[in-house]
């Protein structure tokens, strides 16, 4: 029986998965669209438990945003298969703070996305497609597979199943010598494949922040460096300006802020870049390189200064790690800095602006095209708003950027 047959049929399977449970990983798995009978090969051949913590199956649309606290833009891909991750690596830490039994590093979050065949008609061109992607202390994976859609819905759940198993394999035994690249290219169309592993001062950061979110607690505000210009020392007669954002990816405009700021107050300008997120779920390192090498190709620019990595969603945490400083935010920020959905437990408008205050901290609101300033909201006296003349906003984002990129790609 030649490679790809002994594939589709799953041999080998029992030696390879003997081998995951002897690895000291313990993993909780989040898989939607198909594969999940992976989860029943690893349970049937025995010390299962040595493994997996806990399997979710969200398989409905509000199953799946309910893990990712917010809606995919698409089910099936790389980006919600890092979020599953991410939230399965997050609920094997809570498991693990119950008990104290093992160590964070030792534990890994999985999250699979598939769209497989139909059992009936289906369009024609329908892509089949398998994402997994692991998240653990140091390292976010990605594994995206594109079959060639030559086989029924039961073979490529097999496919998926096997695929799923192997990945496990790399992670928790990677000196294992796999079938997986052996393949033949009739039953694999495409395979793609990406890793970060980051420093330990970030992984540090992910933990924490993972660990004030398990905890339901206010995140205490932590922040890394991540140096860009080494040799700028900070007049402490001027202050600090600060551009914060998700820089997903960083762009033109923002480069064209930076630039302003720094000329008004002769200061480079720093940025920053949280993991943490009020509305979504938080950076994994494969994204988190994306969005740091998109500010870093503008290192040479006079403006800038140095690039911190935080945990702080809030403003008013950054306050505290940043204080005496100018933060540079758009009109669709300044209207949510004060919009009580942000607040922290037992916060209010004239509570937040005497934190700010106490701080030293102001604001730099350039207008943004299609985020006018809310008429209803009195803008704060620690507010100064750019005017027109000086910045005119064409129109250019990073979510724009994104849409155009997933277009050419679907």
């Amino acid at each position: 029986m030649d490679l790809s047959k002994r594939f589709e049929n799953g041999l080998g399977l029992p030696d390879t998965i003997k081998k995951i449970h002897e690895s000291p990983y313990r993993a909780v798995l989040a898989i939607t669209g198909g594969g999940t009978g992976s989860v029943g090969e690893l349970l049937r051949h025995g010390r299962g438990s040595n493994t997996v913590l806990e399997v979710m199956v969200p398989y409905s649309k509000v199953s799946l945003q309910e893990l990712l606290g917010k809606e995919p833009i698409r089910s099936a891909s790389v980006d919600t298969a890092k979020e599953m991750a991410m939230a399965a690596y997050r609920r094997a830490l809570y498991l693990s703070s119950k008990t104290g039994e093992f160590s964070p590093n030792m534990l890994i979050g999985i999250g699979v996305t598939c769209k497989l065949a139909k059992s009936g008609k289906e369009r024609v061109g329908r892509s089949h497609e398998i994402h997994f992607s692991s998240q653990s202390y140091d390292r976010t994976t990605v594994s995206s597979l594109f079959l060639n859609g030559n086989q029924n819905r039961e073979k490529q759940e097999k496919i998926a199943s096997q695929f799923i198993i192997e990945k496990i394999s790399s992670i928790c035994c990677p000196d294992e010598k796999t079938e997986l690249r052996a393949m033949k290219e009739r039953i694999f169309r495409d395979l793609q494949e990406d890793e970060v592993k980051v420093d330990p001062s970030v992984a540090w950061l992910l933990s924490r922040t993972l660990e004030d979110i398990n905890s339901k607690k206010n995140i205490r505000p932590l922040k890394v460096d991540m140096l860009i210009n080494r040799n700028i020392s900070q007049d402490r007669s001027r202050p600090r300006i600060i551009l914060s954002g998700s820089f997903n990816p960083c762009h033109k405009n923002h480069i064209e802020m930076a630039r302003i700021a720094c000329g008004k107050y002769k200061v480079p300008v720093d940025f920053e870049i949280s993991l943490a997120n009020v509305d979504k779920p938080p950076i994994d390192y494969i994204s988190l390189q994306e969005r740091t090498d998109s500010v870093l190709k503008y290192r040479d620019e006079k403006c800038m200064g140095n690039l911190y990595l935080t945990n702080s969603s809030l403003f008013a945490d950054k306050a505290i790690l940043f204080p005496d400083s100018v933060f540079i935010i758009g009109t669709d920020t300044l209207n949510r800095l004060f919009n009580e959905k942000y607040y922290r437990e037992g916060e209010d408008r004239q509570s937040l602006l005497d934190h700010f205050k106490k701080h030293n901290v102001r604001f730099m609101v350039f207008r943004r095209k299609d985020a006018e300033a809310d008429n209803m909201m009195e803008i704060p006296e620690i507010c100064d708003v750019v005017s027109q003349k000086i910045y005119d906003d064409d129109g250019t984002s990073s979510s724009m950027i994104r849409e155009q990129q997933n277009s050419r790609v679907i």
